[in-house]
């Protein structure tokens, strides 16, 4: 109870702040009307006007106009920007000239997409040292996905899901790293909870309601700490951005998958509000091999044994999900702003087969925040994170029974400051707790471990020249168990003429998880092995090193990166020393290689190509063997052609993703066995019409190839595909239906 009471104590304090300063503050004197148009003269509704270092900020309604007020005094710079326009300023002292006319000039490319994961303040991503990838807004509409898991198979190459033993719920493997190794934050807030096997649970993001993705690859420890080893995914969400917003959205496919969500919000001067509701269903289905799995047996003294397998069939389980997400804000004053956000999620499985009980995973969030801009240099911010997340079991006739709570609690004090033009100083403290209850712990007695930890961390955003520029920072983690530990990370970048040239160290850290330490289960409750934790385990750490080349000019971007990874005393599963059961341990060295080939064309005249290749040398040895799933070779690619016909704008997009063969080693007994898992192939074909008054309609056809696996019981590393899918979705922007 500690951090909450310490939570009320500075509200309270941050209360009568407020106060005095509503009494203090000058009032409001400059009204600032306009419009923002496009090129062509046409209204751009939806597009964020804000005052650069403050929070106060406006969106534009359905015919482009804005309205802000402000307070006189001294050089205010507003910022003008829309998805898929380069964005524009204007810089004002006293007097304005109103109403402004605000013309947005198309993008050429995506790099004036402002993010903040890379370095936590919001910066152009053309200035970003840190490699970071962006999946705007627009690139989810174009592929219009069921869910999180099929967007980012498309998007990010590398990337794969298979599904987790026993929850069938999706598992992640990015860059040859497991789930456990990237964190996911939404909207900048750590996801807590475990789906299966360290990874989150991926099903409860609402593709629907999100504005873009932030994807930066590396070690990110240094600035959120442990888990974020292999990189960090985050999430933004939407946010009003109109006085009246309001969408209705339907999705249903001849597979029997349905999708539907409905959102609204407002934006009036100083309060913002937006509330999601969303349905999602997926039925269970069941996948039939082609033909039996071939694999080698390697003996003890070397003899190799080859032998077919049955062909069997595998289930994948589907999922039934109501959730509402919940965004308020208010500006008490042009300097002081109040944001909070709260969500609820429920998720009941479905199974393939009758049985008489079924997982229900359910969560509800709170997080509040404030935001007390100094001056216009210097911004501090005040969060509180609280998260519970549950997994039960519910039968037809008995109560549900609870077998997995993780509530967690996460507090942060941060500064950014701008110093002399060219310094940003990033510095924070965060108090994080764990409260864990697993069915891995006594066997399921209910019991729960506690886990702290204290953080400082302390950033230099360092603008050299024109040309150069880096990010360095530490952060020391002192955890109840482990003590002190501190991650270093430096990232430099260098621009000559159309050249990027990036580089960097970090060193990642991963703390062992509640359940790595502690685990004692019965797998299968019939006594054929147990699972042990380890209170011995050691900090896991790595050591990366990263570089790239990025390319930029006119119509064309384009970049290749590199990265190498060492990991010392990496956690994992393994056999006991008397071969019979499983316990958690530190294992041998291991590294990870890898190189990724981006390239971007965006015609004036519609049509955006755009491919990435990734590949990687994942070794993860055991006594010899490689047993990494990790696919070497991967593709991702995409076309999308838009043209605006009469009063209505059609567009066709292509994408695609492909995996290469990898051969997989795994222990058994004394022996050593080989699988060789077939490549894949999945392309996504979505027709799409937007008429007028913010009716849209897509007609999607998903595995347009008819892939399907040959031996899919036997690969957990990918979902298997049903063949070939139609989809029909169907959005309505209120607001523009009814011109508000």
């Amino acid at each position: 109870m500690m951090i909450q009471r310490l939570v009320v104590v500075l509200f309270c304090l941050f209360s009568l702040f407020v106060k005095a300063e509503e009494e203090q503050s000058p009032g409001m004197a400059i009204t600032i009307t306009g419009i923002v148009l496009d090129e062509q003269g046409n209204p751009l509704p939806g597009a964020s006007v804000w005052v650069k270092g403050s929070t106060i900020g406006a969106g534009t309604n359905a015919k482009g106009e804005f309205n802000l007020s402000l307070r006189k005094g001294g050089r205010q710079v507003l910022r003008f920007s829309f998805t898929g326009y380069t964005p524009q300023e204007y810089t004002f002292e006293q007097e304005v000239v109103s109403p402004l006319i605000i013309r947005l000039k198309p993008a050429e490319n995506a790099l004036d997409e402002v993010v903040i994961t890379g370095t936590r303040t919001p910066k152009p991503l053309k200035e970003v040292p840190v490699l970071t990838r962006v999946i705007t807004e627009e690139n989810i509409q174009q592929l219009n996905p069921p869910d999180l898991k099929t967007l980012l198979e498309f998007e990010l190459p590398g990337l794969q899901f298979g599904q987790a033993h026993g929850s069938g719920l999706p598992e992640l493997q990015f860059q040859g790293a497991a789930g456990g190794y990237v964190l996911f934050l939404l909207d900048g807030e750590r996801l807590a909870g475990e789906g299966s096997s360290n990874n989150i649970d991926y099903t409860r993001i609402d593709v629907d309601n999100i504005k873009r993705i932030e994807i930066v690859k590396g070690p990110m420890s240094t600035l959120y700490g442990s888990q974020a080893m292999g990189g960090v995914v985050n999430i933004i969400t939407k946010d009003a951005d109109r006085p009246f917003t309001g969408n209705i959205s339907a999705q249903y496919s001849d597979k029997g998958d349905q999708k539907y969500s409905v959102s609204g919000g407002t934006r009036l001067d100083r309060f913002s509000s937006y509330t999601t509701f969303s349905y999602r269903f997926r039925d269970a289905y069941s996948v039939d091999d082609e033909e039996g799995f071939v694999t080698k047996t390697e003996l003890p003294d070397g003899t190799i044994i080859r032998d077919t397998s049955d062909v069997l069939s595998t289930n994948v389980k589907g999922y039934k999900v109501w959730q509402v997400d919940q965004k308020f804000g208010y500006s008490f004053t042009d300097d002081l702003k109040l944001n909070f956000g709260g969500s609820y999620y429920n998720n009941h499985v479905q199974q393939v087969y009758e049985s008489k009980k079924q997982d229900v995973y359910s969560t509800y969030t709170i997080n509040p925040s404030l935001y007390y801009t100094l001056n216009d240099d210097h911004l501090l911010s005040l969060s509180y994170l609280m998260e519970n997340y549950e997994k039960r079991y519910e039968y037809r006739t008995l109560p549900s029974d609870k077998i997995f709570g993780d509530l967690t609690n996460t507090l942060r004090l941060n500064y950014s400051g701008q110093l002399g033009g060219k310094h940003i100083l990033t510095a924070g403290f965060e108090i994080n707790t764990q409260r864990l209850q697993h069915y891995w712990f006594d066997n399921g007695s209910g019991k729960k471990f506690d886990a702290q930890t204290y953080v400082l961390y302390l950033q230099e955003d360092w603008k050299v020249s024109d040309r150069f520029s880096l990010v360095a920072g530490v952060r020391s983690d002192c955890h109840n168990d482990y003590g002190f530990h501190a991650s270093p990370k430096i990232s430099l970048m260098y621009r000559v003429g159309v050249l990027a040239l990036r580089g960097g160290y970090g060193m990642g850290l991963r703390i062992p998880s509640l359940k790595e330490l502690h685990s004692e289960y019965d797998m299968g409750g019939q006594g054929m092995f147990m699972i042990y934790g380890n209170e011995d385990l050691k900090t896991e750490t790595s050591h990366q090193g990263t570089w790239s080349v990025e390319v930029t000019k006119g119509i064309f971007n384009g970049s290749v990166s590199g990265y190498y990874t060492k990991y010392k005393d990496e956690i994992a599963l393994g056999l006991t020393e008397d071969g019979e059961d499983q316990q958690y341990h530190n294992i041998e060295d291991g590294t990870k290689t890898g190189v990724d080939v981006m390239a971007q064309f965006r015609f004036r005249w519609g049509l955006t190509l755009q491919g990435s290749y990734a590949y990687v040398d994942a070794n993860e040895d055991t006594e010899g063997h490689n047993t990494s799933t990790a696919r070497p070779h991967s593709l991702t690619f995409g076309a999308n052609y838009s043209r605006k016909v009469g009063l209505v704008k059609l567009s066709a997009s292509l994408n695609g993703r492909w995996m290469s063969k990898v051969d997989v080693w795994y222990k058994s007994d004394e022996n050593f066995v080989l699988k060789a898992y077939e490549p894949l192939t999945v392309c996504n074909l979505n027709l799409a019409g937007n008429f007028p008054r913010g009716i849209k309609f897509i007609l999607g056809v998903d595995n347009i190839l008819n892939f399907k696996e040959k031996n899919v019981s036997t690969d957990t590393s990918i979902f298997p595909q049903r063949g070939i899918g139609l989809t029909g979705t169907l959005a309505v922007n209120v607001a523009d239906l009814f011109k508000l």
